[in-house]
């Protein structure tokens, strides 16, 4: 199923809320656990580390890549050994959730940071002190995935960046040229009109799980937001009534209106999996992608595809900004009875041998400032430049999972317009208040 391969988070939502309650009583560990960890000495005893993880099934080697990354750290510090498990993504969250109330499992797990990784915080260990000093010179991302509380309970890797898969030859089946057509916000909806006047679907669409709409306000908002109003979000200081979530709310609507997403009567009907299906059958001219690996998928499949910013939107803080961050981060769990080595893997993972690693067997592109990599594909070339843009950030991270879950049930009533756009973020703002 293509939507395995994307950048995805947002599924995790319906397992972080239930857990959500569970943590407020949880135990945090036993009585001989550090409440705090800082980069030191790995001893020399033998030592094993568990880590739990779904990004090796996301890459067609991704399971080899993420063996060759603890071989290298095996190599490192030969007294660990490290075993990872590789996890499907759906039932991933609710077995991190189970192993966080029963304070036992990994030594290690991949999580989101920001809001999702608060949910789970009584079973992580903060980790801003427990950077090695060349991983904090260098490590990318790391202000957009701090916790309301002031933690930041992952160590940032990989990275992401949201833009729009283009089929340049269904742009010139309707006579559009892509650069003229995604120049800035009208003549993308003038683009969707003429593409649909032509009887071509313009964005690939599925509404039923809400995971579509997520993405465009996440790409929407994060456009909206200038460096102080980020921060002010990150540390939870903007409700979901702030004029700039109806903004972004009522930009996704008029692509509705637009045609942007196809024919009315679909709406709801179809999952967020099913229009990247429909990109690949070449029945769409447009489809969002988070990965370049999906988009170089993509291109394999239609080569006639290349990748292009969203325009930015009438009220955009920036003249070209993606939502980008870091793919996922590494965290270490508080039950850990070997914190020193975990604390090594968390830095070896945030650092250049493993990122490079990712980057030659997985195509991950990495999120440091002293590794760079060379793209050699036509979608990598297009690609880096987008993820490049020194004005790229993200607030996805700061989106309380409560939100995001009234968002996954309410997206298709509001697409379909059987919910206003009033009552859809009145129930946000409630969600947000719960969440506080």
């Amino acid at each position: 199923m293509f939507g395995s391969k994307l950048h995805k988070r947002s599924a995790a939502a319906v397992a972080a809320v239930a857990l959500s309650g569970l943590l407020l009583t949880a135990c945090s560990g036993g009585s001989t656990a550090p409440t705090e960890l800082t980069p030191g000495t790995v001893p020399d005893a033998k030592t094993s580390l568990t880590v739990w993880s779904f990004l090796p099934g996301n890459y067609d080697k991704g399971v080899e890549a993420y063996d060759a990354i603890a071989a290298g750290f095996t190599k490192k510090y030969p007294q660990v050994t490290v075993k990872v498990v590789d996890m499907p993504y759906p039932t991933y969250f609710d077995q991190v959730r189970n192993a966080t109330v029963a304070q036992k499992g990994p030594d290690v797990i991949t999580m989101y940071g920001g809001a999702q990784a608060m949910s789970y915080k009584n079973g992580l260990f903060p980790l801003q002190n427990a950077m090695e000093p060349d991983v904090k010179e260098n490590l990318k991302f790391v202000a957009d995935n701090f916790s309301q509380d002031g933690n930041l309970y992952i160590l940032p890797t990989g990275t992401y960046g949201y833009a729009m898969m283009v089929d340049q030859a269904k742009f010139a089946e309707a006579g559009v040229d892509p650069v003229a057509g995604m120049k800035d916000w009208p003549s993308l909806l003038d683009t969707c009109k003429t593409l649909s006047a032509k009887g071509i679907q313009p964005i690939a669409s599925g509404w039923k799980d809400g995971f579509l709409f997520e993405t465009f306000m996440y790409m929407i908002s994060s456009q909206m937001m200038d460096t102080e109003t980020l921060n002010q979000w990150i540390a939870g200081e903007i409700p979901l009534d702030d004029p700039m979530f109806a903004d972004a709310t009522s930009y996704i609507t008029g692509m509705n209106d637009a045609g942007c997403f196809g024919d009315d009567a679909a709406l709801g009907r179809n999952m967020y999996d099913d229009a990247f299906n429909q990109y690949y059958a070449g029945e769409a001219a447009m489809m969002v992608t988070g990965s370049l690996n999906t988009a170089q998928q993509a291109y394999d499949t239609i080569p006639t595809t290349t990748v292009m910013a969203l325009p930015q939107v009438p009220s955009s803080q920036h003249d070209a900004l993606i939502d980008a961050g870091a793919e996922a981060g590494w965290s270490v769990t508080k039950w850990t009875k070997s914190p020193e080595a975990s604390v090594a893997f968390v830095n070896y993972m945030a650092g250049p041998e493993a990122q490079k690693i990712l980057w030659d067997m997985a195509g991950v592109p990495p999120n440091l400032k002293n590794l760079e990599v060379e793209p050699t594909t036509p979608m990598q070339q297009a690609f880096f430049p987008l993820l490049a843009n020194p004005e790229n950030h993200t607030g996805f991270a700061a989106f309380p999972l409560p939100v995001l879950a009234t968002f996954e049930r309410n997206a298709a009533p509001l697409m379909g317009g059987t919910l206003s756009e009033a009552d859809f973020l009145k129930q946000a703002q409630s969600a947000f208040v719960k969440a506080k």
